[in-house]
């Protein structure tokens, strides 16, 4: 349409051969072709216009039929952008990580390194010879809960009488203490604390004021008025009842088992042990395992328990009387000195030395490793001038001087010199302080008697210092126990390695024949 305007346009300007135009038809013509002009440019506008809406629709129409897939869209371009991010960040925690591995590689191998050096130390240093095994401390539990349950039936076998009346044993010495060497069978010592029958009172004379431990100490037995209880106490009076009536009644314990008014020590072994053996009779155990009660001197018991595999277990027995509700006992246990009487008792510490340890072992948690040091100690010490009670007095003054920290085994080497250089010195100055009499750094769960705390340190030493020649013995015995314990670390080191020489040296034996 718009092509044949245009060529009606042009056929109306071009002129015809020949023909020639007036004035007037040529304005005419020009007003004409101004309004052509003009209907051409409105024809123009109208077919742009005409477009613009035409592509205006189709977008519309396209808009229209993409907008229902706009979710999808969406959640295409948000998981494109998720899944970079999360590349990203793995890329960056993957270095992070393989750094991390590295160093924990790298720690773990120093720990290995470490845990070999101890492992190689403790072969080095400590024989398993000489530490204690689970089933020993297990055995150490075991006797003292099955002499327990015996107690209670000593206690029952003497309700009615008027003997004392044994307590729950108290297990001492270096087996209960933990620290006893292997290489020797242990005896199990237990304590029993004795109280005084119904009727009887225990009194302890310590002799002297001020004399530590007491010299001579003694119990003595005193008789307690009883009038107004005989029902409950099932008994007669031994003060104010007369001799006939009193006939039908058992003597009183200082008619039985005192030498004059003091208890004696050897009649109440005696005593004991026949008790013991009776108590025995009424134990379920009695029927799968036999006892052998004997006395090992004329002041205590030692038993040999046999099971039914065999097995052969020493008990020993000791008893005594507390002092003051103290960890002090008044007991049985056989004095250095030759011809003491038999009302002579011992004031004994084993029941305070025996709760030192404990309080050790419970701050040192898993970590007893201390114990080793008293076993290397004593197995060095065999044979020497120093006993093992003199051992453990500079194990406790060290443990209370040095951290429990210190006390592990790669510091053994370092902790033994200092056991012996103690020694030493204590030897040059001929004094070695006990350390529980005068001693401010004794535990607060030990409880003592109020001498013991305010009485100055007793010299354990003293017969070196009234003997010169004994305590240049004594040092020359120090250096020779410096010279055992080397050797013994040289040696366990050899028994537990593997030689390659001698290896090469049978090899070289074989290829010559």
């Amino acid at each position: 349409m718009a092509l044949a305007f245009l060529f009606s346009l042009l056929a109306q300007r071009v002129p015809c051969v020949g023909e020639e135009f007036d004035a007037d038809t040529l304005k005419r013509m020009q007003q004409h072709e101004v309004y052509l002009r003009e209907q051409m440019a409105k024809l123009l506008l109208h077919i742009e216009k005409k477009n613009t809406e035409e592509s205006r629709v189709g977008m519309q129409a396209l808009l229209c039929a993409v907008w229902p897939y706009w979710k999808v869209w969406s959640a295409l371009f948000l998981t494109v952008l998720l899944l970079w991010f999360t590349w990203k960040i793995y890329k960056k925690f993957r270095a992070v990580e393989d750094s991390s591995d590295e160093e924990s590689s790298r720690d773990e191998e120093e720990q290995q390194k470490q845990e070999e050096e101890v492992r190689e130390e403790d072969d080095l240093f400590l024989p398993d010879t000489l530490w204690l095994s689970q089933i020993h401390r297990g055995n150490c539990d075991q006797i003292l809960s099955l002499f327990g349950y015996l107690i209670q039936f000593c206690q029952y076998l003497v309700s009615d009488t008027s003997y004392p009346v044994p307590q729950r044993p108290i297990g001492v010495g270096s087996a209960y203490e933990s620290w006893f060497p292997l290489e020797d069978e242990p005896v199990f010592c237990l304590l029993v604390p004795l109280l005084a029958p119904r009727g009887h009172v225990f009194h302890l004379d310590l002799g002297a004021p001020g004399e530590l431990p007491a010299r001579n100490p003694r119990i003595r037995v005193e008789l307690e008025c009883t009038c107004g209880r005989e029902q409950e106490m099932g008994m007669q009076c031994f003060l104010h009842t007369s001799a006939e009536e009193l006939r039908n009644q058992q003597p009183s314990l200082l008619h039985s088992l005192c030498t004059g008014s003091y208890l004696d020590v050897e009649k109440t072994a005696r005593w004991f042990l026949v008790l013991i053996r009776n108590a025995w009779k009424c134990m379920p155990e009695s029927a799968t395992c036999s006892m052998n009660v004997m006395l090992l001197s004329r002041r205590s018991c030692r038993l040999q328990l046999t099971d039914s595999n065999n097995t052969t277990v020493f008990v020993e027995i000791v008893f005594g009387v507390q002092q003051d509700r103290t960890d002090i006992f008044l007991s049985s246990q056989e004095t250095e000195v030759a011809g003491t009487p038999s009302t002579t008792w011992t004031q004994s510490c084993a029941v305070a030395e025996a709760k030192f340890f404990q309080h050790v072992a419970t701050h040192a948690q898993e970590d007893n490793f201390y114990l080793r040091y008293a076993q290397v100690g004593a197995h060095i010490l065999a044979g020497h001038s120093f006993s093992t009670y003199e051992l453990k007095t500079v194990l406790m003054h060290l443990l209370t001087a040095n951290p429990l920290e210190s006390w592990h085994g790669r510091y053994f080497l370092q902790r033994m010199d200092d056991t012996l250089r103690y020694l030493r010195c204590c030897v040059e100055e001929k004094r070695l302080d006990h350390f529980l009499i005068g001693n401010e750094k004794v535990p607060a769960e030990i409880t003592l008697p109020q001498d013991f705390q305010a009485s100055q340190p007793l010299n354990l030493l003293q017969h070196l210092a009234e003997d010169p020649d004994r305590r240049e013995q004594v040092l020359q015995e120090l250096e020779e126990l410096q010279d055992q314990l080397t050797s013994l670390l040289i040696y366990q080191k050899c028994e537990t390695s593997t030689c390659p020489t001698h290896e090469h040296a049978g090899q070289g034996g074989d290829d010559t024949q």
